[in-house]
């Protein structure tokens, strides 16, 4: 029987750890790295309620997108920390591990990135190396009429864009996650003659800034935008005949009004 140990060894052949952002924390998290893996839980972000999925279904490794514990933290309370602490206290007493594949995985050949763009139609010409693709559509449409299709195909009612939406829409840039927050990439996209940004978490300065570049901006939400995630990772698994659970609880916290 494979232990947490196999299993994380099996995803960095896939996305290599050390491909990592520098603020990031893939990898293993939380458990016991020599436990013998009895079930796996596929999700992109680690719930109370995932937790329980897993438990319910006999996992004892969860594989998600995000990490349960991102940065160095001081305490760990009920009182301060309320949902990490029901998620990771109750990991510990089930004796359920945990493994991220985070930004690795944004960063890797056929990750997030490549992914979505895919999903999109968009041809990658540039971008590897980086948690960002850019290329090019078969067919020019409209901002409007791209923008109708990201909502499509995500099944994201709450895409909204920025920009004229009779927009000719050829160069096509893709960041998941929350490639919005930067002003400076606008800038660049700008350079690199891109007609719009595909992405989430757009910061309300950023998106001045690209309406005042020229830079169209199709805003989905961060859970949407890397809801491929479980699929990239199943079929990693796939390769080495290695069963597992896709959560069924976890969903989009945002509702369109």
């Amino acid at each position: 029987m494979r232990t947490v140990k196999d299993i994380e060894e099996i995803l960095a052949g896939f996305a290599p750890f050390d491909m990592q952002m520098s603020f990031d924390n893939s990898g293993f998290c939380i458990g016991d790295e020599s436990a013998a893996v009895t079930g796996i839980m596929l999700c992109e972000d680690v719930t109370p309620s995932v937790v329980d999925e897993a438990v319910a279904k006999g996992c004892n490794l969860i594989i998600s997108h995000h990490p349960v514990i991102f940065c160095g933290i001081k305490t760990l309370c009920s009182a301060k920390d309320r949902m990490r602490y029901a998620v990771v206290s109750k990991m510990i007493k089930r004796g359920i591990a945990q493994i991220s594949m985070h930004t690795n995985v944004d960063i890797c050949a056929g990750g997030t990135n490549d992914t979505l763009a895919g999903m999109l139609g968009v041809n990658v010409a540039s971008g590897e190396g980086e948690a960002l693709r850019i290329g090019a559509l078969d067919k020019p449409t409209t901002l409007e009429k791209f923008a109708a299709k990201v909502r499509d195909i995500l099944s994201d009612e709450t895409v909204r864009y920025v920009g004229a939406p009779g927009r000719e829409i050829r160069k096509v840039a893709v960041s998941t996650g929350a490639g919005g927050r930067e002003s400076e990439l606008i800038y660049r996209l700008q350079d690199e003659g891109v007609d719009v940004l595909v992405t989430a978490e757009v910061k309300h300065n950023v998106a001045l800034e690209a309406r005042y570049a020229g830079v169209a901006i199709v805003e989905t939400t961060h859970y949407s935008s890397e809801r491929c995630i479980v699929d990239i990772i199943g079929a990693a698994l796939d390769k080495h005949n290695i069963d597992y659970h896709k959560s069924e609880t976890e969903e989009n916290p945002y509702r369109r009004a």
